[in-house]
């Protein structure tokens, strides 16, 4: 997945991709919960019947999960705590509550350090890698990537190494260098395939398949996610399948092959049905909700949207829902509806926001601009276009204050004319400017919002 690069002026700013926000990513692998050091036999069954709901019912899991931190607590418990709130550290990932689950993380390595379990600290640095991962912060996820390698290799746990390799060789692919990230991948595919560690070997295809789908190689892609079918199927994993099915979906979508891209959709969809996999589900119904958007059908469109939405709201994540939002929003955008697609867009914005979703609110944040854009109304789209651009690089906070100070600036009316024969003239070559650039930037819309979408919309396996 092409990492994003330095803007150069507004023209270039919406001119690599095309339209495909499809939801096919890079999987980041989140290791396993357990520790080197034994953990309380009832703490382990909660945490182990609360693992079973956390994609179905993740409020129930935390349910069970608090009753398993009671009980270690009561026992002061050192390793069983920790388990738990690595647990917990995933849960609130999933809901998209990062800085809970960093926190969460956090703990779990001050425990594991406590008790001198390397295998705890190793598997925790990993998943406080993938947050960073999320939140942008590729060098500190390296880093924690990086340690844990180390630590299993350490440990002579080669086979667990290769999760923290995945998740660096994605980090890679998000910045561009897929060259790096496919050597990384080879790197695990053969230590897998020595260990045979047919799971890792299906993640591993499944990520490689994503890059050549980045690398406009779809024949690649669709090769060796067919071998990842394979192996799928033979070893009855249903969920890795699912995954399969959507990202070849999302080749075909690319290629424009549509009706095989909804055929795939629509098999991943039903087979995440009958898994109970509503989190999967939300992601595959956004797909196919694009999908119909570009055939044109934007009434089904919408209700594979919203009956999305109403899946990432079930479970409670925060981040998904934000981009269902925007999607709805987007739509509306093409049905000219502008009004209602900024509505969309400030609901998306307020939670990406309040999460730090750096990369999500810049799609957000433009797609608010051209709409203001269509609307004429020049001066909101000024602010956004800032905003967009603030987020571009570390002072993207700065964009937060220039929401706030559009808000002041509505609410005690200083927006102010400007007067006289020059400032008419100034006024009427602006206003002829920003019509031109709202029809060069829908003209361009197409191509930037592949660009966009594909830094946020990233499956995770957990």
């Amino acid at each position: 997945m092409p990492m994003k690069q330095p803007v150069v002026n507004i023209f270039l700013m919406f001119s690599r991709g095309k339209l495909l926000p499809v939801l096919l990513a890079l999987l980041p692998v989140l290791s396993p919960f357990r520790g080197g050091t034994q953990v309380l036999p009832g703490v382990e069954n909660l945490v182990n019947r609360a693992n079973e709901l956390r994609n179905s019912n993740p409020g129930q899991a935390m349910q069970l999960a608090t009753m398993a931190m009671d009980e270690a607590r009561k026992a002061n418990h050192v390793p069983s705590i920790a388990r738990v709130y690595r647990f917990t550290g995933v849960l609130n990932f999933m809901t998209g509550d990062l800085e809970t689950a960093a926190r969460q993380f956090d703990s779990a390595i001050i425990l594991y350090k406590k008790v001198k379990d390397d295998k705890g600290i190793a598997a925790s640095l990993n998943n406080l890698g993938v947050i960073y991962q999320e939140r942008g912060d590729y060098p500190r996820a390296i880093d924690c990537f990086d340690e844990s390698v180390r630590i299993k290799l350490d440990l002579g746990d080669t086979a667990g190494a290769t999760s923290g390799m995945i998740n660096t060789g994605t980090i890679y692919s998000y910045m561009g260098n897929n060259g790096k990230a496919l050597q990384i991948f080879e790197d695990v595919l053969r230590i897998a395939s020595a260990n045979r560690d047919t799971a890792r070997i299906i993640d591993v295809k499944i990520n490689m398949g994503t890059v050549f789908i980045n690398d406009k190689m779809p024949d690649k892609a669709l090769e060796i996610l067919l071998e990842a079918v394979s192996l799928s199927k033979i070893t009855m994993d249903d969920y890795s399948l699912a995954y399969c099915y959507n990202n070849i979906g999302g080749v075909y979508q690319n290629t424009r092959q549509d009706n095989k891209a909804v055929n795939y959709f629509s098999q991943a969809l039903a087979l995440r049905d009958d898994l109970g996999d509503v989190a999967g589900m939300a992601t595959t119904l956004d797909n196919l909700g694009k999908m119909y958007t570009r055939l044109g059908e934007y009434d089904k469109a919408l209700g594979y949207f919203f009956q999305a939405l109403k899946n990432n709201q079930q479970l409670e994540d925060k981040r998904s829902t934000a981009i269902c939002l925007n999607s709805i929003g987007e739509l509306l955008m093409k049905k000219h509806d502008f009004n209602g697609a900024i509505g969309y867009f400030s609901k998306a914005v307020t939670i990406a926001r309040d999460l730090s979703l750096r990369q999500e609110i810049r799609v957000m944040y433009a797609n608010t601009m051209l709409s203001y854009a269509a609307l004429q109304q020049f001066d909101s789209a000024q602010v956004y276009l800032t905003n967009y651009n603030a987020t571009a690089d570390s002072s993207w906070y700065a964009a937060i204050n220039a929401e706030k100070a559009m808000a002041s600036q509505q609410e005690t009316g200083q927006n102010k004319l400007i007067s006289g024969k020059a400032g008419y003239y100034l006024l009427a070559g602006l206003l002829a400017f920003f019509a031109l650039l709202s029809i060069l930037l829908f003209i361009r819309l197409s191509v930037f919002q592949k660009r966009a979408m594909n830094l946020i919309n990233r499956q995770r396996r957990l």
